[in-house]
């Protein structure tokens, strides 16, 4: 079994271990053992790389977030005073621990198996309770120092040994407090709903570590923009109650020698909080946490009225869009399977969020100039920006190919059994419930925004791009293998023909946005493009859906 350095560190300090009442030798093959399980584990931020199957996961993480970590350090570089820089660095860092402790530690703080397993053997439960701190403080010193290194370094080189001891100090205080209220946030979801609502909680942070993953990349490259603003700072009572300005006062007032009582008692807090909070998880939060634990088990069901109306308006919409029982039957499947499906969403929820805001970023570039907000919406109305729609639609119209994964995949067994004499129904379906449940509502949210910046004489416009929007789709399920919904694992080998179906659907959607932009000139070009997009769809869909059940048994069961 493969040893750690961290355990030979741990070694030396096997004496006081004795002295505390736990068994050493115990915990550490349980620790050992648990470290292991965390190489295997696909952390959140890898999730979207198949490349990682098979490889030490951990570490890859640990360069990814790395990478994450020299993005903060450049943050460390403009000429800003101490206390404007470290509120920023420092609050990036708490937000990536934090994010990085929900989403991918919560196995280990939620943990219940290990007292089931170990507890019925002859090992005491301070064993078992001092391996789980033990493992906790090594995972998030590994983390914190990978994101904070960069930061560390480059302060160090700017100000001198003082600052790398004052960060250092600082980051096991931010430790002690992202520990704290991380708990804090399951206690208090465990307290008052069961298992199910924490595990949706969890999944939240899981998705909004990806998407800040995929949205910091686009900023990297402006992040020297940051050198040009004018800051005013001014003292304020609000101040105390922000966490990041009672770890950055520190600073200020030792390596800038601001000694005032605003920064000395922000210092004071930022040592006294994380203290009585460390204090408060040993003596009052880890005993009722371990009691409330039992309840990750219970997975009733929520609110039996809220239910029901959600499931009258979803059969509403079935019999609205779909033409006979079968299809609307796997309408409400596919729907009901897309909401139940934690890793599906973890992997379908960051590119959706990124299709929503790509078109935003590019916006950006209208703040590197000194224009008023009004002069930025006026620029804004009156061009042809809201054609970064079709950035939107790019990624939306490759998410159905995700539409076949799922994690309960072991039951496509079913669709052998039914006496369905067609598959059509079954994927027609399946793809209304993906599109009405997702892509519409993702894409007319990005569109009202457009429509509230450019005015409505751009409705034309939006509907025309919508319904390219739907040929794309149509073309990638053309060219898919047909595959039914839901029967494939997420680590499938990746089918490399879809590459390519990627890449052409990316190419038609540039031929539609340059298509729509020429055709814009012509007196009603764009009605007469609605129409003739109309016409493409309804053949389209006609030819996608000449399947028989030989084309499906080929890829699929």
């Amino acid at each position: 079994m493969k040893d750690f350095s961290i355990l030979k560190f741990l070694d030396k300090f096997a004496n006081l271990f004795y002295r505390l009442g736990v068994d050493y030798q115990t915990m550490r093959r349980i620790v050992q053992i648990k470290l292991i399980m965390d190489q295997r584990r696909v952390p959140t931020i890898m999730r979207n790389n198949n490349s990682s199957e098979g490889k030490n996961s951990f570490t890859s993480s640990l360069l990814m977030y790395g990478f994450i970590g020299l993005f903060i350090g450049m943050l460390m570089l403009p000429t800003f005073p101490l206390f404007y820089k470290m509120n920023i660095v420092l609050g990036m860092i708490i937000f990536m621990v934090m994010a990085t402790m929900i989403s991918d530690f919560s196995a280990v703080l939620l943990d219940i198996k290990d007292k089931n397993i170990l507890l019925p053997r002859p090992i005491d439960s301070r064993t078992i309770s001092t391996a789980k701190i033990i493992h906790i403080v090594i995972y998030l010193f590994t983390i914190t120092i990978t994101i904070s290194g960069p930061a560390l370094l480059a302060g160090l080189l700017m100000y001198g040994i003082i600052f790398a001891i004052i960060f250092l100090i600082e980051l096991v205080l931010i430790c002690c407090f992202v520990v704290f209220f991380t708990s804090i946030l399951y206690l208090f979801v465990l307290w008052f709903f069961d298992g199910e609502k924490l595990k949706d909680i969890i999944n939240y942070f899981q998705i909004l570590l990806s998407v800040f993953m995929l949205i910091s990349y686009q900023f990297i490259g402006r992040i020297f923009d940051l050198s040009r603003i004018t800051i005013t700072f001014r003292p304020e009572w609000w101040h105390f109650l922000v966490p990041t300005t009672w770890f950055a006062a520190p600073f200020t007032l030792l390596i800038e020698h601001s000694f005032t009582e605003y920064f000395a008692a922000l210092s004071l807090l930022g040592v006294v909080i994380p203290a009585l909070t460390t204090i408060l998880y040993i003596l009052l939060v880890i005993p009722y946490f371990e009691g409330k634990l039992q309840k990750l088990n219970n997975n009733s069901a929520g609110s039996r009225q809220g239910a029901d109306v959600k499931e009258k308006l979803h059969r509403a919409a079935a019999r609205l869009v779909c033409f006979n029982r079968t299809e609307s039957a796997f309408y409400l499947f596919t729907q009901n399977m897309l909401a139940n499906e934690r890793k599906l969403k973890l992997k379908l929820y960051p590119n959706l969020a990124f299709a929503m805001v790509m078109p935003f970023i590019m916006l950006s570039s209208f703040f590197r100039y000194r224009m008023s907000f009004t002069e930025i919406i006026s620029e804004i109305s009156n061009s042809k920006y809201y054609f970064a729609l079709y950035m939107t639609v790019a990624f939306l119209s490759m998410t159905t190919t995700m539409l076949n994964t799922s994690e309960k995949f072991g039951g496509a067994w079913i669709y052998r059994t039914l006496p369905i004499q067609s598959p059509i129904p079954i994927l027609k379906g399946a793809l209304k419930g993906f599109i009405i449940k997702f892509l519409l509502p993702v894409y007319f949210f990005t569109g009202l925004i457009f429509i509230f910046l450019c005015g409505f004489k751009i409705m034309p416009d939006i509907i025309l791009i919508f319904l390219n929007m739907l040929i794309l789709i149509l073309i990638t399920f053309k060219l898919n293998h047909k595959e039914l919904p839901f029967y494939k694992d997420f680590q499938s080998t990746p089918d490399g023909s879809k590459v390519g179906i990627l890449f052409l659907s990316l190419l038609l959607c540039g031929v539609f946005a340059v298509i729509h932009l020429l055709i814009k000139s012509l007196t009603f070009g764009v009605e007469i493009n609605i129409i003739a997009s109309l016409t493409l769809i309804a053949v389209l869909w006609h030819l996608s859906f000449k399947i028989t059940w030989k084309d499906i048994m080929k890829g699929s069961i």
